[in-house]
């Protein structure tokens, strides 16, 4: 078994962990065991829990959201990005959802370290600015650009909880009319 299919073994397996019994719930040596490697194998990866959870919610978390835009068509209207993104939520694999599940719970506060959250955060500050630069589009007024872009952000960040927090299955006419509705209106301004 190469090193990094090694690796990427203790990933699938901390993220499952993880999920289950939460940060403070999973030791290093449940993983490992649960792995099939030994703890210096998996101290040979990480230095310690806290560098694995980082690579799964902060590193496998940016990855994931980084392909998942990628493969939205930048020319496409803005009702479709929007859709596109939220619709591509729904058809995640089963790693991919618990990835972004642990990654919501650490920037809602709830799990993992401080530190993580802050990154997160800082993350979220500059998907942020990547909103608003999208939005400017139909919104030339600089001064309720802010108001818009916090709508269409919270918007996108309530769909996506009911989605991968709360397991629902939001139908797909249902995404695009909320998405329509809002956008109609923001036009407006």
């Amino acid at each position: 078994m190469s090193k990094e299919t090694k690796k990427n073994d203790i990933k699938i397996t901390a993220v499952k962990l993880f999920s289950e019994k939460g940060f403070y719930g999973t030791s290093i040596r449940d993983i490992a065991k649960a792995a099939n490697c030994s703890l210096p194998m998996l101290y040979y990866y990480y230095n310690n829990k806290n560098d694995l959870f980082e690579e799964i919610v902060y590193k496998e978390f940016i990855s994931l959201i980084e392909r998942l835009n990628n493969a939205i068509p930048k020319n496409a209207p803005l009702e479709e990005i929007y859709f596109l993104a939220l619709k591509q939520r729904k058809e995640m694999n089963e790693y991919e959802t618990a990835v972004y599940k642990l990654a919501l719970k650490v920037w809602l506060g709830f799990e993992g370290s401080p530190e993580i959250r802050e990154k997160l955060l800082a993350w979220e500050s500059g998907r942020y600015e990547r909103n608003k630069k999208i939005l400017s589009k139909i919104c030339t007024d600089e001064a309720i650009l802010s108001t818009v872009t916090e709508i269409m952000v919270g918007l996108f960040e309530n769909i996506t909880t009911k989605i991968i927090l709360q397991n629902k299955d939001i139908p797909d006419e249902e995404i695009k009319n909320v998405i329509t509705f809002v956008m109609n209106s923001l036009k407006s301004f």
